[in-house]
């Protein structure tokens, strides 16, 4: 196989991409205020001048429902949130079963095994009603059941703290969704429009490096200062 030769240097290519500060601004400060980075997205909308968005004044209730469900409190966190979006698990259906699960997760994990099997074979649990194509995610956690330590068992992923992290960004997805549908405004994007464009560099960085282009600047996203990594990456544009 051929060695890719790029005609022209990644500099010089970028050097035609014309971006604007302003638009980067935009996607830096929806991506803070969408995942609910409520200081960061404060203080960068005093240091940048950029208006904070429609989902700016939820912010701080979505982040204390995030937090709740992070510490394994998921039945305060469904609470609020139905007080604050009444329709929220009603919409959301797939969100309230992985919510309801969770719960059952936390039991095992506090290792109320009764609890948890009365509440798994209750009305009020939903597991009956659960689609069945996702039926194989209520067998995966009932599992848990069936060992003395189920944090070790083939089925320990669901105990770990990443998967409270998951459920977290669904929850705090799925209100996203209930407000845009309270709000009926069709400007923003129901996806962060920061994480796709995250997504984006990232698949353009494997192409170029699989084709064997190595003339350009690999952004760093593991780098301390996030904010400075994006404009030393973008200086000249």
């Amino acid at each position: 196989m051929a060695e890719f030769k790029p005609s022209t240097s990644w500099p010089h290519r970028m050097t035609s991409f014309q971006c604007r500060q302003a638009d980067l601004n935009r996607l830096v400060m929806n991506y803070l205020v969408t995942e609910g980075y409520q200081e960061a997205a404060k203080r960068f909308m005093t240091e940048a001048s950029v208006m904070p968005g429609p989902h700016m004044d939820t912010i701080g209730d979505r982040l204390r429902i995030q937090d709740a469900v992070r510490v394994g409190q998921v039945k305060y966190a469904m609470d609020l949130a139905t007080r604050i979006y009444p329709r929220l698990f009603e919409t959301d259906n797939y969100v309230f079963f992985h919510m309801q699960q969770l719960r059952l997760i936390e039991m095992i994990r506090d290792q109320k095994m009764e609890k948890a099997l009365k509440f798994a074979q209750s009305k009020a649990a939903g597991f009956a009603k659960v689609d069945s194509k996702h039926f194989h995610e209520v067998e995966r956690t009932m599992g848990l059941l069936a060992f003395d330590r189920p944090e070790y068992s083939p089925y320990g992923e669901l105990m770990y703290y990443s998967y409270r992290q998951k459920v977290a960004g669904e929850v705090n997805a799925a209100m996203l969704r209930c407000q845009e549908a309270e709000n009926k405004n069709k400007e923003e994007p129901m996806e962060p429009r920061m994480m796709f464009l995250i997504k984006l560099i990232l698949w353009a960085q494997a192409k170029l490096e699989r084709e064997g282009c190595t003339d350009f600047h690999k952004i760093d996203l593991g780098h301390g200062d996030f904010e400075e990594e994006f404009r030393r990456s973008f200086q000249g544009v």
